[in-house]
């Protein structure tokens, strides 16, 4: 009887089963017999396979129950030259499909098949190792032992491209939902569909968490080399995730742009928490250069509401971070500075011209120095001879020099502000001006 059947190895088999008729009896005679070989099957797996004995439970033992029953089906039917239909081993897609969305492992399913290999080999062997008609019977054993291997390894061929291309969906299904669930936080704002809160939960993220967020950033490359920026982002987040134990952080990380963004939350203060373990793990002056990048902290959060707080924070601490202080919790931000790092660039016309001429030139050091340690030292000029080493005559010579040369008073409050202020925005605009470079 021809298979109605356009694949050219279901074609090839079934006319294999039809020159030998001892085989194709012997195999028909399995017809229902699904139960026992599974049985069989399936202790022989759990023995042998680890991976599989972890995946084991109610409803794993049904879905492979069926799976040796439309096996068992499929093999009869090839046998008997039955009608398969178009695609008779698209059950095999829908079981890889099913184990690979309920992370059964490949290899395991991989193995059980070897082993079904094994039992349908054995029981059609066995009957026909005592068979009267012995010739016949010896080439309906090498018939069968020929099937038996090529069947199994077009069904698991069918299985592991299934297994994977499912795989691959879910890595991108989910990919999407941890960026949505990203987005959503950053925003403010709970997760919304079932993905992303199921997500949240896998991430160990709870309600009463205190949590914050760390905006992660690469150092530009400022010596030509060329660095694969794809290779260098993916590192470090999979460096973040890794430092950050999970048996104490609920944590997501993820890229967004040129910024890796880590949301982080614990039971203590989190910030203080996160801050000490990045420093251990190189977040510091010393591995700064190894690990090519900053990183800046936000406050401590207590609702999903503020998130969007932590963001602004971490950035805020990002911006004043660099090689020489790879990590910069916004707690410990110097507020002086903050304000000189987002002032207006009108600001710099309010700089006294030589004190503009004297920081851009490198000249008049022991005057700037001077300005900088008097303010240091609460205007006290007894303190600032000390720290100087100098004497206090000398102190008083370049105090008047300043205001000769500025028009402005250090020994003043306001004058002592003024000159601070102003020698803190010249830094800060040459050094953007050199980020930009």
């Amino acid at each position: 009887m021809a298979m109605a059947s356009a694949d050219p190895r279901l074609l090839d088999w079934s006319a294999r089963f039809d020159n030998a008729p001892l085989a194709r009896q012997v195999v028909t005679q399995l017809k229902g017999r699904a139960e026992d070989i599974w049985r069989g099957t399936f202790e022989l797996l759990r023995k042998e396979s680890p991976e599989y004995r972890n995946a084991v439970d109610d409803e794993f033992t049904a879905e492979s129950k069926s799976h040796c029953g439309e096996l068992l089906e499929s093999i009869v039917k090839i046998a008997s030259g039955s009608s398969c239909g178009d695609d008779p081993l698209d059950f095999v897609r829908r079981h890889a499909e099913w184990r690979a969305r309920h992370q059964v492992p490949l290899v395991a399913s991989l193995h059980a098949y070897r082993l079904a290999h094994k039992t349908y080999w054995g029981v059609t062997r066995e009957p026909l190792a005592s068979h009267r008609r012995e010739k016949e019977a010896l080439r309906a054993i090498s018939m069968l032992s020929d099937f038996w291997i090529e069947f199994f390894e077009v069904v698991g061929s069918i299985f592991e491209e299934a297994h994977a291309a499912e795989e691959a969906r879910l890595v991108a299904q989910n990919t999407m939902a941890h960026s949505q669930l990203i987005e959503e936080l950053l925003s403010g704002t709970e997760p919304a569909s079932i993905e992303t809160r199921q997500l949240l939960t896998l991430c160990g993220l709870r309600p009463g968490m205190k949590m914050t967020v760390g905006v992660c950033r690469r150092f530009p490359q400022l010596d030509g080399r060329q660095v694969d920026s794809d290779v260098a982002y993916r590192s470090l987040v999979r460096l973040l995730n890794q430092v950050l134990p999970s048996s104490r952080f609920g944590k997501l990380v993820g890229q967004r742009g040129s910024e890796i963004v880590v949301i982080a939350g614990c039971d203590q203060p989190v910030a203080a928490a996160v801050a000490k373990i990045l420093i251990r793990q190189g977040f510091s002056r010393k591995g700064a250069v190894d690990l090519g990048a900053s990183i800046g902290v936000g406050l401590d959060k207590s609702d999903v509401t503020q998130l969007p707080e932590a963001l602004e924070e971490a950035r805020l601490a990002a911006d004043l971070t660099g090689p020489g202080k790879p990590l910069l919790r916004f707690a410990d931000v110097d507020l002086a500075r903050l304000l000189t790092q987002r002032a207006d660039r009108a600001a710099l016309r309010l700089i006294p011209e030589w004190l503009r001429q004297a920081h851009e030139g490198g000249i008049g050091r022991d005057l700037l120095l001077t300005i900088r340690t008097f303010a240091e030292c609460s205007l006290n000029v007894k303190e600032t001879a000390r720290q100087l080493g100098v004497h206090t005559n000398t102190v008083y010579f370049r105090l008047n020099q300043i205001k000769d040369r500025t028009n402005v008073d250090a020994r003043t409050f306001e004058g002592s502000m003024l000159l601070v202020s102003s020698l803190l925005l010249l830094e800060s605009h040459r050094h953007n001006s050199s980020g930009r470079k």
